[in-house]
């Protein structure tokens, strides 16, 4: 039988077919990582030449960056207004790409100056565990001018109609949606709302226009006709009711409780809201234009469920507003 003999005790002439092809690949593996690495080498060369420093200069003249805060009944939105920079300069690290350098600094400013609109458009929603000190300062400025309009018409003064506000968060709005408009609308309303009220009895598109011209509303519907209650008259040419009847409950002293019972009782399908008071947190359940209307919903309700949802506590049939 003949012995198998170590390729390292051959003689060149006895070198076969097989060890050429193991060779020649060896040979051209290393070929290809030899330039494989050059290639990266003069890659990396290339975009390093094209890297540029850029140094923005802050001068005398330059506002931070400011918070600017919205509140309304149904949440605290922060808008982050960005910094307006005085002069900008731009520093290349390649001489021969000065000139590219300014074209880029040209187009990005002019790309900030377009992009605030987005960046002004950009809201941190932020969940309020209470919402008394929101909707307090939300409500204040409307409880002012409200108690100095019932003062001039005490003195038989004229007074100028009110501009209707607009609604910044229903402006793109084009379409009425009613689940839309009850996720937006005012958990709670301040005591002058027991006094002075306008309720509208209108269909969706307008219930649309007049949620539009106010910031804190809230909204209902029996049938095909939606009840929609603002704290001013933002469309007097439709005479809305100055009076509505509703549900009402005992205070409650709790801002935390209150808002937590409006929430959890609009999950149910009821459209409720508080009212703030001396005594404490009224919670309403529904708008109704008729008594009778008021005690159906109040007789048809399961009152022991609904205690799992809110407070309800004390619940009977009232009316607000003149």
């Amino acid at each position: 039988m003949k012995q198998r003999t170590p390729i390292s005790s051959r003689k060149w002439k006895d070198i076969t077919d097989f060890d050429l092809k193991v060779l020649s690949i060896v040979i051209i593996t290393l070929s290809l990582i030899t330039i494989t690495l050059v290639l990266y080498t003069f890659y990396l060369k290339a975009q390093k030449s094209k890297v540029e420093v850029v140094i923005r200069e802050v001068g005398t003249n330059t506002t931070p960056p400011t918070e600017r805060t919205l509140k309304t009944a149904t949440q605290t939105v922060i808008i982050v207004e960005p910094a307006k920079e005085a002069t900008s300069l731009a520093v290349s690290i390649d001489t021969a790409a000065t000139s590219t350098s300014t074209q880029m600094n040209q187009q990005t400013a002019e790309q900030e100056g377009k992009g605030k609109k987005d960046e002004n458009s950009q809201m941190i929603k932020l969940e309020t565990e209470s919402n008394e000190t929101a909707n307090v300062n939300v409500q204040q400025p409307q409880k002012q001018s409200q108690e100095q309009s019932t003062q001039a018409q005490a003195k038989g003064e004229k007074q100028e109609p009110q501009q209707p506000e607009t609604n910044t968060y229903l402006k793109d709005i084009t379409k009425f949606d009613y689940n839309l408009l009850v996720s937006r609308m005012a958990e709670n309303f301040p005591e002058s709302v027991l006094r002075t009220v306008y309720l509208y009895a209108v269909d969706g598109e307008t219930a649309l226009k007049i949620a539009k011209l106010t910031q804190n509303y809230v909204i209902d519907r029996s049938g095909s006709k939606y009840y929609v209650l603002t704290l001013n008259n933002v469309m007097p040419e439709l005479n809305p009711s100055k009076s509505i009847y509703t549900i009402t409950t005992d205070p409650i002293s709790s801002s935390k409780d209150a808002f937590k019972s409006v929430v959890n009782l609009r999950t149910v399908g009821i459209s409720a809201f508080s009212i703030s008071t001396k005594s404490g947190y009224i919670i309403c359940l529904g708008i109704f234009t008729s008594e009778n209307q008021a005690k159906s919903f109040y007789y048809s309700q399961d009152w022991t469920e609904l205690s799992r949802y809110g407070h309800v506590k004390g619940a009977k049939v009232s009316k607000i507003g003149q």
